[in-house]
Order: C-alpha cells, then sequence, then structure tokens
C-alpha cells in the first residue's frame, strides 16, 4: 500500500472531501432511506430430495485438499467469528468442525462414493442461491492459470510491461470516515492534495503513464495474453533463462470491470452467444488495427507481484483445479463448502466444444474476482495448461449454486 501523511489534518481533510462527493452523489436518499442488506434474502433453504440422485462427477478426487485449505483459512480466524448463510448465523469454529467431520468422511478408504454422498446428506443442510433471477439461476463461467512466455528484460519480441503495484495506489476504506456513511473501498491516487481516480487501461497502456517509473516486472510478447492474464489474476511465466515463475495479483486501479466479449457482441463484432476467449482472441487477431481500442473498453486494470508457488485465492490458499469457485465476496461466506450444477465441455481436437454435459460437483468458496458480482455468478477454477485454458474459455452455461451448512 502506498505510504502517505497520516496525519490528523489530512485524515479530516481527505474525509470531508470523500463525504462530500459522496453526499453529493446520493442526495436524493436521506440517511433515514438507507436500504437494508439483501443478504439475508441471497440463500434459500431447499431439501436434498430436490436435486434428485446424483453423484459428485470427479467421485469426490481431489475434494480433500480443497476442504483442508478452507480449513486452514478458518484456522486463521478467531473461531467465535460469525459467519452468515443466508438467514442462518454460526460461528466460524462450529462450521470448521463441520469441514473436519466432512474430511473425516471423504478420506475413509472404507466407504464408496454413494455412502459418502448419504453421510454428507446426513450432515449438512442445503441452501440455494436465489441467483440474478430470483429463481436460482446462476451463471458459470471458467478461469484457468495461463502458461505465458516472459523476459527479465526487454528486447524486440519481448516489449509489452507486466506491471507490479504502484507506490501511489491508495486503498480507502470509507467505513473508517464516519461522514462518508459508506462501507465501501475505493482506490485513487494523489493529485496535490485531492484523491482522484487511478489511472485507466488507456492511459497506462497507451499513454504510458507508468512507463520509467521501475514497476515493470517483467516484459511479454503479446498485450492480449497480458489482457487476460489480468483477467485471470495470476498465471505462470517461462522465462527465456530456462526459469519460470508464477505470477499473482497485487491490486488493481479501481476502475470498473467491462465486459470485452459482451460489448463486442452490441457492436456486431461476434455473434450473440459466441463471446468465448477463443473467439475474441481469434477476432483481435485478424483485426490487430481495433486492438488497442478495443482492450481499452475495459479500463480495468491488475497489478502483479511474483510468487514461489500458486495460484491463491481470495483466502490465501492455494486453489485446488475443480474444486475450488470464486463467488462475490460481499455476499457469500468465503471457504465455504458449496455444490454446484452447471454443464462442461467435451473438447474436440482443434479445443472447440463438441458438446456439453452435466454435472454436479461439491467445490470451495475459495475466491473472487471483479466480473464475479451477484448472487448469479460463479467462476470455476480449471487448473492449468491448455485443457483447462479451453474448458475455463468455453464455459458460459446456466445453471444452480448450493452451499453446505452443518445440520442443527
Amino acid at each position: 500500500m502506498a505510504k502517505w501523511r497520516h496525519t490528523q489534518e489530512w485524515g479530516v481533510r481527505l474525509g470531508v472531501i470523500i463525504a462530500l462527493l459522496l453526499a453529493g452523489a446520493c442526495a436524493h436518499r436521506p440517511v433515514a432511506e438507507r436500504q437494508p442488506s439483501p443478504r439475508g434474502a441471497l440463500l434459500v433453504p431447499v431439501h436434498w430430495r430436490n436435486l434428485g440422485s446424483f453423484q459428485d462427477d470427479r467421485n469426490f478426487d481431489g475434494l480433500a485438499g480443497a476442504v483442508e485449505g478452507s480449513l486452514a483459512y478458518y484456522g486463521r480466524l478467531p473461531p467465535g467469528s460469525p459467519l452468515r448463510f443466508g438467514d442462518r448465523s454460526l460461528t466460524v469454529g462450529d462450521y470448521a468442525a463441520g469441514l473436519r467431520g466432512l474430511l473425516a468422511i471423504l478420506q475413509d478408504g472404507g466407504l464408496s462414493a454413494s455412502a459418502k454422498l448419504d453421510r454428507i446428506r446426513g450432515r449438512f443442510d442445503l441452501l440455494q442461491s436465489v441467483g440474478s433471477d430470483g429463481k436460482g439461476g446462476v451463471l458459470f463461467t471458467g478461469y484457468y492459470e495461463p502458461e505465458l512466455e516472459g523476459s527479465l528484460t526487454p528486447d524486440a519480441r519481448f516489449r509489452y510491461p507486466l506491471y507490479r503495484r504502484p507506490t501511489d495506489l491508495l486503498t480507502i476504506d470509507l467505513s473508517q470516515f464516519p461522514l462518508a456513511m459508506s462501507d465501501r473501498t475505493i482506490v485513487g491516487r494523489l493529485d496535490g492534495d485531492r484523491v482522484v481516480p487511478y489511472f485507466s487501461r488507456s492511459d497506462i497502456d497507451g499513454k504510458g503513464v507508468l512507463d520509467g517509473k521501475g514497476l515493470e516486472l517483467l516484459w511479454l510478447d503479446d498485450p492480449v495474453a497480458i489482457f487476460f492474464l489480468q483477467i485471470e489474476g495470476s498465471g505462470i511465466v517461462k522465462l527465456q533463462n530456462g526459469d519460470q515463475v508464477h505470477v499473482q495479483y497485487d491490486g488493481k486501479n479501481g476502475r470498473p470491470y467491462v465486459s470485452l466479449g459482451k460489448l463486442m457482441i452490441e457492436r456486431g463484432l461476434l455473434p450473440k452467444g459466441q463471446a468465448s476467449m477463443q473467439a475474441i482472441r481469434r477476432y483481435l487477431k485478424d483485426h490487430p488495427a481495433q486492438l488497442r481500442e478495443l482492450l481499452d473498453l475495459n479500463p480495468s486494470y491488475t497489478f502483479f507481484r511474483i510468487a514461489k508457488e500458486g495460484p491463491f485465492g481470495n483466502i490465501g490458499v492455494a486453489l485446488t483445479p475443480g474444486r475450488s469457485i470464486a463467488t462475490d465476496s460481499r455476499l457469500f461466506p468465503k471457504g465455504a463448502l458449496c455444490l454446484i450444477r452447471t454443464e462442461k465441455p467435451e473438447l474436440a481436437s482443434d479445443g472447440r466444444a463438441k458438446a456439453w454435459s452435466p454435472f454436479t460437483r461439491f467445490v470451495c468458496n475459495q475466491d473472487t474476482g471483479g466480473a464475479i458480482a451477484g448472487p448469479g455468478r460463479v467462476d470455476l477454477f480449471w487448473g492449468a495448461g491448455g485443457k483447462a485454458e479451453a474448458a475455463a474459455g468455453l464455459l458460459q452455461q446456466p445453471g444452480s449454486l448450493y452451499f453446505l451448512v452443518p445440520k442443527g
């Protein structure tokens, strides 16, 4: 985080500036009329029989590792901290105890997959997300860990920088300023004695406002690859000296995320329903003159750091391929055990989907994302490599999301 003056005078000045800005924007809504949080209405109880007969499509493979990751996260929290699941509330300690019971079931080699499922049904209640339509409709997308080639120094091929977090990037928690009457967090920078929005994508990549500031972490050979790396939030970069490094998310510029695929459909550049990552890549490759203009339509920008391993989700544990999901962390409890129902692609040799298969799977809520907003969005982590990239890029399917809560 950037270091700036923490004097009482500056704190008062910043608080007044922010409060005045928010008051001007919200002057039509008196304080007494502020809307209550909808959080309690986002999950509704359902019975297991509503799901009919099913099995975990991967026979629970990999789930124990994901559960252990969530338990590590809960182990860092005070056991008495509350976790809210719709209208139900329980402590971190109680929920962790439920996950330890689940882990014992998963690690019992004498139980068949069906017996494990029966025991899970007996130990947990099911709560369904109301989805984006209030009826449980959820859109599933996928993400993965890209594998790219890069260099520690620029040359004729590797000339596109991957930036580390700028020192002048400010993250401001408005809940610390009572006059702001907001629990939001905003991102900006100082311009003299004013706080202003941080630079947009067009400022950074188009105008080069960060050039020459020593913020270049690595150099890559493809601006489109950087664009999608920023959406994914992490990746593996193979260096020219034979080494490879993990690059991890280390902050954003605070600008809103805009879906490039959606805008390309609206402009008639892509057919409706065909805004996959692969389709966007093909269009940009075939129309290089439009590349900068189209990429800049998404003003959101991600900064990175180098890590020894990864990728990590928003709870600080390594993601498990096929078992970790991202949801809106403002709405749903982090680390929680979930059940998802949607469709997965069967890949042809060229990476396209030759068919779609319905599946049901237990997962853990271990990440979030700028594009994952509201109760009707889920992002499934597929892992690394070509197959993961193809499947993640194709996944844009409807489905259902459930959270599991220990009975009683």
